[in-house]
C-alpha cells in the first residue's frame, strides 16, 4: 500500500467519525476528540524531546482512550514515514483501548487502512480492543507479554494541558449550545 493512500484514508475523515452524539451520550462519557493539527503538534512536541521516536518500528506505542484511532492513525504514518516500515509492522506495535464499541470499530477501520489484509486486519482485531481502560489487563492477546506504554512526559506539561484545556472548554461550549 502507498503511504499515500494511507494518509488520505486516516486524514480524511468526519470528524468525530459521523457517529452520532447525543448530549446524554457525551456527558456520560465524556466524549471530547482531538482535532488533526492539534494531534499533530503534541506528536511533533513528542519527536522534539525524542527525535528517534518514530524511526525504530519496534517502538511500542498505546493509547487508552483511543477513540476513533486520531492519535494511533498519526503515530501509524509518522513510523511508516520515519522508519520506512510496512503498515503491518507500525500496526503490531500499535495499541489502543476504547470504552465506546462503536469508537472502537471506527478505529480498527481507520487504522486498517483502504484495502486491508487479512493479516492487517487480524492485527488490529488484536491490538485495539473494546473496554474499560481503567480494568483492562494490558495483554492485547499475549499472554506473558505485556504492552509498554508511551507517554508524554518528557513534554511541557504546563503548555499542553493548557492547550487541551482551552480546547475542550471551547467544545463544551458548543456542547451546552446544543
Amino acid at each position: 500500500m502507498q503511504l499515500s493512500n494511507y494518509i488520505e484514508h486516516a486524514r480524511n475523515r468526519e470528524y468525530m467519525s459521523g457517529i452520532d452524539r447525543d448530549k446524554l451520550r457525551v456527558k456520560q462519557t465524556a466524549e471530547v476528540f482531538t482535532p488533526t493539527p492539534l494531534v499533530q503538534e503534541m506528536l511533533d512536541k513528542l519527536e522534539e524531546q525524542d527525535p528517534l521516536i518514530f524511526s525504530n518500528p519496534d517502538k511500542t506505542f498505546l493509547d487508552n482512550s483511543c477513540g476513533d484511532g486520531q492519535f494511533l492513525s498519526e503515530v501509524v504514518i509518522r513510523k511508516m514515514e520515519r522508519s520506512g516500515c510496512s503498515l503491518e509492522q507500525a500496526l503490531s506495535t500499535t495499541y489502543g483501548v476504547e470504552f465506546m464499541e462503536d469508537n472502537a470499530i471506527e478505529c480498527r477501520a481507520r487504522l486498517a487502512g483502504p484495502n486491508p489484509t487479512e493479516d492487517i486486519i487480524a492485527i488490529v482485531e488484536n491490538n485495539i480492543v473494546h473496554h474499560d481502560a481503567l480494568t483492562y489487563h494490558y495483554q492485547f492477546g499475549k499472554e506473558k507479554e505485556r504492552a509498554l506504554f508511551w507517554y508524554i512526559s518528557k513534554l511541557n506539561y504546563n503548555k499542553l494541558i493548557w492547550k487541551l484545556l482551552k480546547h475542550l472548554n471551547r467544545l463544551l461550549a458548543m456542547l451546552m449550545k446544543l
